[in-house]
């Protein structure tokens, strides 16, 4: 709480300070904590989401719903992790375990299968999703599927160990391949569970094939940054 007054706009702290009244029982309490870090922490052109450094406190919100049992906020705070960072792993881990869990297998697989699009191959945070991706179809009993995603998992290491170009040409190479198929969104999981509402797109300037969707419930959306912290960037370029 004193590190949140002295550095109003380090996350980090926020997501501690909300992580540790989740763990005491004080769920209300943290859902605050987690409302203010966002404020404070909204960066300047970071959209409905607040921008990158938001996305920590997003997740963190993200997973107390889930453990709450309210799915729709759950699912509503990890769709704002994503609009504020794409590779975010930790969201997209814990989002496909709860849509999991509740025997929402095919949009578990949606969730990773779009993130497995995103990521660079052979980093740390995609060998960990294929990890989680082949252990949800065992635990699943799919066998045969988490035999494939191994297979394919596999396939991206050797293709780009065994390539003589830079790494970042094999990279791009790679992830060209793996574009080809068929690619599922986002929308289809929100959507398919019949609790948002789809009311605006925009496109991200840093990332020109990631496409940020808004959704609200009843009209509002928990987190959602203040107006004039959104406007602020356009006030700045008209001094």
């Amino acid at each position: 709480r004193r590190g949140s007054g002295t550095a109003k706009r380090h996350a980090p702290l926020w997501q501690a300070w909300g992580v540790l009244e989740m763990d005491h029982g004080t769920p209300d309490v943290a859902r605050d904590v987690f409302q203010q870090g966002i404020w404070a922490c909204a960066q300047s052109g970071g959209g409905q989401s607040g921008g990158r450094r938001c996305a920590r406190l997003w997740q963190a919100w993200g997973v107390l719903e889930s453990r709450e049992g309210d799915y729709a906020a759950a699912r509503r705070c990890f769709s704002r992790t994503l609009d504020a960072e794409s590779r975010n792993v930790a969201a997209v881990t814990a989002w496909a375990l709860m849509e999991e869990s509740l025997g929402n297998a095919a949009d578990a697989r949606v969730i990773i299968e779009r993130a497995l699009k995103l990521l660079p191959p052979l980093s740390p945070d995609k060998k960990s999703l294929w990890r989680t991706y082949e252990a949800l179809e065992e635990n699943a009993g799919n066998f045969e599927a988490a035999k494939k995603i191994y297979q394919r998992a596999l396939r991206e290491t050797v293709i780009l160990q065994e390539s003589f170009v830079p790494e970042t040409t094999a990279t791009k190479s790679v992830r060209k391949e793996i574009q080809r198929e068929v690619e599922p969104t986002i929308d289809d999981v929100l959507t398919n569970n019949d609790q948002m509402e789809l009311i605006a797109r925009w496109k991200n300037e840093k990332s020109i094939d990631f496409y940020h969707d808004v959704w609200m419930n009843d009209g509002s959306i928990e987190g959602k940054v203040p107006m004039h912290r959104m406007q602020k960037q356009t006030k700045q370029r008209k001094k």
